[in-house]
């Protein structure tokens, strides 16, 4: 369990708190591309760690983050008219570029010089595997762009989702990096009933957890007859999850395809859950993935179905088709990680042996952040000087004559306290 000063640093991420001026320091997947399709379009209302914000795509194609209200009297920019490069206040005129400077203040006086002095924030921006990313911290620290190797894709071959998760960011991830759940929660068959996939015959997976310069990473070893058969799971800091295919055995449409989550905070109690999905060997489905995932949501990115509607779980389908009665591998995660509510109190909770991946996670993120907010310090390695195809997740067979660290080794250079930044 964590102490509550620990659970209050861990889960609040606003402005001037501890975890939100951390997260600040790295670049943050914030819209899709596909909201903003065309210029001098309609502006996209988003909410990025606490902070409300409006995203436009400008004449010549730009795309600006700003804080969503103008400066003059507080009225959202949302509502404004977006053309000639700039976004105009529906109150009073007031313009704005993608750099946040005001160029027309229409009814001030004739030769006014306040719009020169006018700005509202603008954060930096870039354009990489579907998304739209920013960054939100001090300028004078602008950190490299990483480079992840989904952005390299073929066409088709990566697609963006993103849904809103109705809790706070850290019970999301916990959720993610928890691999003794997947046999439960996941399970293809009623409970009693004869498993389907190795996760879900060996409910006591062995867990091995191992520090690294971005993070870390862990990997979860089951009995597959004579072999082992582990998954390896990277999670890098701040909120990512690196999730392994499925692996040899499963079906072709599954073995090779990758499943990477953001779990952004909006705030303390929601959370912007990013998935980039992609498979290097074949063209990426969208709408069997949904379907898959369980995530149709409304022009907000609400899901359909969702805590409101008791995720429409059907007590008839756990007696005959899966364990949960619920319909979507991602909706099955939100249910049980929404439903400890918005924030949970870890001062309650009892841990077991397979917790072991969400301790590292939580020690690690919660070290990480007071060392910036102590000394100023980011410590490990920055996201833009990692060469992230070596940083996999892994499923495999392996004999008990090998360990899983010599299946997928970790270069010697993303080992743990390898080197710091500011």
């Amino acid at each position: 369990m964590l102490s509550q000063a620990d659970n209050e640093a861990l889960t609040r991420v606003g402005p001037g708190t501890v975890m939100g001026e951390y997260m600040r320091r790295f670049w943050i997947p914030a819209v899709l591309e596909s909201e903003l399709p065309e210029n001098d379009g309609k502006p996209v209302r988003i909410r990025l760690l606490g902070e409300d914000l409006v995203a436009f795509r400008d004449t010549e194609g730009r795309v600006g983050l700003l804080d969503e209200r103008c400066p003059h009297r507080g009225t959202s920019l949302a509502l404004g008219v977006n053309g000639e490069c700039g976004l105009r206040c529906l109150f009073h005129g007031w313009k704005f570029d993608v750099n946040g400077q005001c160029t027309d203040t229409p009814a001030e006086p004739e030769g006014s010089t306040l719009a020169k002095a006018m700005r509202v924030k603008a954060y930096p921006v870039r354009s990489a595997g579907g998304m739209i990313w920013t960054y939100m911290g001090p300028k004078e620290t602008v950190p490299e762009f990483p480079h992840f190797p989904w952005f390299d894709m073929p066409e088709g071959h990566c697609e963006a989702f993103k849904v809103i998760y109705e809790c706070n960011y850290a019970q999301s991830i916990e959720g993610a990096i928890d691999s003794a759940h997947a046999g439960v929660l996941h399970r293809e068959s009623p409970w009693g009933h004869e498993a389907k996939w190795p996760h879900e015959k060996d409910l006591r997976p062995k867990l091995e957890v191992e520090q690294t310069s971005y993070g870390l990473r862990y990997c979860a070893v089951r009995k597959d007859g004579e072999l082992n058969h582990g998954r390896v799971t990277q999670i890098p800091l701040p909120f990512y999850t690196f999730i392994p295919p499925d692996g040899e055995k499963a079906p072709a449409h599954r073995r090779h395809r990758r499943l990477i989550n953001a779990f952004v905070p909006r705030d303390d109690v929601s959370t912007w859950h990013v998935q980039f999905f992609y498979d290097p060997t074949q063209v990426i489905e969208r709408q069997h993935r949904i379907d898959e995932a369980g995530t149709y949501h409304d022009e907000n990115f609400i899901k359909h179905v969702n805590i409101r509607n008791w995720y429409n779980q059907d007590r008839g389908m756990m007696r005959t088709t899966n364990m949960s009665g619920i319909v979507g591998i991602a909706v099955q995660d939100h249910a049980v990680s929404e439903t400890m509510g918005p924030i949970a109190d870890r001062t309650k909770e009892h841990l077991g042996r397979t917790d072991m991946a969400v301790v590292g996670w939580r020690r690690a993120l919660l070290k990480a952040a007071r060392t910036l907010a102590d000394n100023g310090t980011v410590e490990g390695t920055p996201q833009g000087d990692i060469d992230w195809s070596k940083v996999t997740a892994e499923t495999f067979l392996y004999p008990d004559t090998q360990h899983w660290k010599d299946v997928v080794p970790l270069p010697e250079e993303l080992h743990a306290a390898v080197k710091s930044a500011a």
